[in-house]
């Protein structure tokens, strides 16, 4: 301690100076603990994505009617349209957007759908079943009608889920145009 002390006043700094600077110092470490510490809790910093949203519901029939016009006349519709993810203006490249929702059909276009395309009862129902949907709804599927609507609508991948009885379509697009 002595040596310090000799080369410290060989260097001009007194005993004093040096107590100041290692308070200084704990001072410092002190802030940077402390910084570190409120860092790492886990709240948003204002660089960090943005949260998503929850989508909103439109009700308005011309989007989807221009995009699956095989549906023909819809009587009500519901559907949103999103990003996939979150959407994070920082990362470069395309981001997915999917179209999903459902419709009600007219009895004229059930009868229509299910004479033009083949429909065979569906594996599973749809992920997310319109209101009113019971667990004993027979939902169908049917591969050329999805095709025709993927085609229309210019989307890479599309998911129909059709209740004849009840009159209602269930539809999932992937980018669709």
């Amino acid at each position: 301690m002595e040596q310090r002390a000799d080369r410290a006043r060989g260097l001009g700094i007194g005993g004093g100076t040096i107590m100041r600077a290692r308070k200084a110092c704990a001072g410092v470490l002190v802030v940077l603990s402390l910084t570190t510490a409120v860092g790492c809790t886990g709240e948003r910093r204002s660089g960090a994505a943005p949260e998503k949203a929850p989508p909103k519901v439109r009700h308005d029939e011309a989007p989807i009617a221009s995009s699956l016009p095989q549906l023909g006349d819809v009587e009500s519709v519901e559907w949103t349209y999103e990003p996939l993810g979150v959407a994070d203006p920082r990362v470069p490249g395309p981001t997915d957007l999917e179209l999903k929702g459902f419709a009600r059909l007219t009895e004229a276009d059930v009868r229509r759908l299910t004479k033009q395309y083949a429909w065979t009862e569906a594996a599973e129902p749809p992920p997310t079943p319109p209101p009113g949907a019971g667990a004993g709804t027979r939902w169908q599927t049917s591969a050329a009608f999805e095709a025709a609507a993927v085609s229309g609508a210019s989307a890479e991948d599309a998911e129909f889920r059709l209740d004849p009885a009840g009159r209602v379509i269930v539809f999932r697009l992937l980018n669709p145009s």
